[in-house]
């Protein structure tokens, strides 16, 4: 299985958070960023497996497009919060996202006056918009769900419109005949309500237009004719209608509005009447039912409605489908990624995930292997060939024990037998470091820092071992010892949420540790196989989960995907990709502005001489320079096979994956030396981890063998 969540990645910045594109999709992991406007390129005189592997990469892209329809509010106001804390609600307390908001926070929303004239003369009413999150509406990550390509946003039927009354407004008593048309505006349109009670709106749910006699009107692909007109009625299709009254009339109802009959005998040919045309002329709607145009039975919007003849009540409509899972995918109602969001009805507002905070990563790994320890000044070693634990980082400066900063420390199970650096009456965890800034000889050797004592009982309580430092984040190593094992613990004290002391526990054993023997060989019971409890993140146990888990500060578990194996715990090593500081979302919430959507077309496959057709979409480029003009340009016009070496260094059985800027967006060139090696490239980039960082460079001799260069 892929990983999700890619190391040594720059993680999506913010995004333009107002009029942005609902849908973009922006991360620096295969296969984002192109799931949305993306275009394959191959040669136009490319072998016939260039073409092949173009649509294996179509195919695989489909499947995890956005897809859908992308809508856009062009000139939308709101509010943007940049730093919610992943796993957690996106309207916690002091966020800028609240659980109520209105006019205040988004510019767009009413408050104003109504007047109306029940009959017993006008009187003014003073109403209000708000939009709701009264719920669980959270930023995941792949802790919450292991099969989430990227950290989402959830909406737990909390997202919700609500139009209030704040003065009580006397329409569920009989209205009087000579009352006014009653006319709200619900969710920026204008509906005329005739009635309302304390759980249901009576609403127009019908076409109203206004006809001259001898015109026809067209709705829903149906054709009504007004043959003739008097003063009292009118004959529509044949069928005479007096006015005020309905009947249906080629499956739909049609009503000749009261009073709205213009006739006179002078001149007929000026005679003109409103007809409202639909399934119904008006449709009673009760708290719970489908909002207007939503499915009866399944409906994704429903209206919500609370005693709105009072002060203080309301006509609302609510979300009404828990989406919180990968497998929440269909239509409208799916998990949002970055960029995408959950949109009102009528376009009337959408609340967006536009993206993470940008960090750096920097790679550490735990592993298990032998080393000579050696004393701390003189070039004796102490203990030779002994297991040990050991936690690896990318920066010779990385890691810090003592007063020591160094890139690799060793920890190692010393019993009474072999004390390496003072005599103890029992056995202790002593920590070593490499030795590369060469303070002691020989260099680069593993030296002795300091020791941790188990006690008579062979135990340990919390001890801290060291700290990680990457950018402004640090990571405390700790262990703990009981039962014969060691618990080797990253925590981090920035972590906001405070669910757990520790972010990711890894479960140390081999032969117990006792007064006489015991190593620290491999992660729990069982050597190069993932059981139970070999690592757990947060307190819930992930070891044999397949994918890539971040946890709630953005510290990544990868899958150890070596020869194939499944399982974050098997072959006993283990890489957390640290962040250079904590991963925070950002997400707005903005209403009004000019709705426009399209739809998102899938995936389009191009002749490099056609590239100008696909012009401000992120590319893939199947092929080397010598057969792909595109990826010649990508490579400053390196065209023959001995150029495209030369400017690579890809020879003959090797093949790159390497991504590039192209005015602003990302072109992944996907080559090899030869046909052959371009099918080895595409079957690498399909089925292992490739990051598609702009200016990440690999180079690859199999199908499944590749690095970072």
């Amino acid at each position: 299985m892929k990983k999700i969540f890619k190391k040594a990645i720059t993680v999506l910045g913010s995004a333009a958070l107002i009029g942005a594109t609902v849908g973009a999709a922006a991360a620096a992991a295969y296969p984002m960023p192109f799931t949305s406007n993306t275009a394959i390129v191959v040669g136009a005189n490319a072998a016939p497996s260039d073409n092949i592997a173009a649509s294996s990469i179509a195919s695989n892209l489909d499947a995890a497009s956005a897809g859908g329809s992308v809508t856009t509010l062009t000139g939308a106001t709101g509010v943007t919060e940049d730093e919610v804390v992943l796993g957690g609600t996106i309207n916690a307390s002091g966020y800028k996202v609240e659980t109520t908001m209105t006019d205040a926070k988004i510019s767009s929303l009413l408050d104003e006056k109504i007047s109306w004239d029940d009959g017993d003369g006008s009187d003014d009413y003073d109403i209000h918009e708000s939009i709701v999150i009264d719920g669980d509406m959270s930023v995941l990550t792949s802790f919450n769900d292991e099969d989430l390509t990227g950290v989402a946003l959830s909406n737990n039927m909390a997202l919700e419109y609500r139009y209030y009354f704040d003065d009580a407004i006397p329409i569920e008593a009989s209205v009087a005949a000579n009352a006014d048309d009653l006319y709200l505006t619900i969710l920026g349109q204008s509906y005329e309500v005739t009635n309302i009670t304390s759980s249901t709106i009576s609403v127009v749910t019908s076409e109203e237009m206004s006809v001259g006699i001898g015109e026809s009107v067209t709705v829903q692909g149906k054709t009504f004719t007004v043959d003739d007109l008097a003063s009292g009625s009118a004959r529509i299709n044949g069928v005479t209608i007096s006015e005020g009254n309905s009947k249906k009339i080629d499956g739909l109802q049609v009503e000749v509005d009261a009073d709205s009959i213009f006739y006179n005998d002078n001149f007929p040919e000026q005679a003109s009447l409103t007809l409202k045309i639909g399934e119904d002329i008006s449709k009673t709607y009760t708290n719970g039912d489908e909002y207007i145009g939503e499915d009866e039975d399944d409906p994704l919007w429903t209206w919500t409605i609370s005693d709105p003849t009072t002060a203080g009540g309301y006509i609302g409509v609510s979300y009404n489908v828990n989406i919180n899972d990968a497998d929440d995918n269909e239509a409208e109602d799916t998990i949002k990624y970055a960029g995408a969001g959950y949109i009102l009805p009528e376009n009337f507002a959408k609340v967006k995930l536009d993206g993470l905070t940008d960090v750096d990563y920097e790679d550490v790994t735990v592993k298990f292997t032998t080393r000579d320890l050696y004393n701390s000044s003189d070039s004796a070693i102490a203990v030779e060939d002994e297991e040990v634990v050991v936690i690896s980082a990318e920066s010779t400066s990385s890691i810090t024990v003592g007063s020591e900063e160094t890139d690799e420390i060793y920890l190692f199970y010393a019993n009474n037998a072999s004390v390496t650096e003072t005599a103890a009456a029992n056995g202790t965890i002593e920590v070593f470091y490499r030795d590369h800034e060469g303070d002691n000889t020989p260099t680069n050797k593993a030296r002795y820092v300091a020791q941790h004592d188990l006690g008579v009982t062979n135990e340990m309580s919390e001890a801290t071992i060291g700290t990680i430092e990457v950018g402004d984040s640090t990571v405390i190593i700790s262990a703990t010892v009981a039962g014969g094992a060691m618990t080797l613990s990253f925590s981090n004290p920035a972590d906001a949420t405070g669910v757990s002391a520790y972010d990711i526990d890894l479960n140390v054993s081999g032969t117990a540790i006792s007064q006489s023997a015991g190593t620290l060989e491999q992660l729990g019971a069982t050597a190069e196989d993932a059981d139970a409890g070999d690592i757990t993140v947060r307190g819930i146990d992930v070891s044999t989960k397949e994918e890539s888990i971040m946890n709630y500060f953005g510290i990544i578990v990868a899958e150890d995907d070596s020869a194939g194996v499944e399982g974050n715990a098997n072959e006993d090593e283990i890489t957390l990709s640290i962040p250079s500081d904590q991963v925070y979302a950002t997400v707005s919430v903005v209403a009004g502005g000019e709705a426009s959507t399209t739809e998102e077309a899938g995936v389009m496959t191009v002749m490099d001489n056609a590239v100008s057709s696909v012009a401000g979409k992120n590319l893939i480029v199947v092929g080397g320079s010598a057969i792909n003009s595109v990826a010649a340009d990508l490579l400053g016009g390196a065209y023959s096979e001995g150029m495209f070496t030369t400017e690579t260094d890809v020879a003959a059985g090797q093949f790159m994956i390497e991504s590039f800027d192209r005015a602003g967006k990302t072109a992944l060139l996907v080559a090899g030396y030869n046909a052959a090696d371009t099918e080895k490239a595409v079957t690498y980039l399909l089925n292992k981890d490739v990051d598609t960082t702009v200016g990440v460079k690999m180079i690859g001799t199999s199908a499944n063998e590749a690095t970072v260069v």
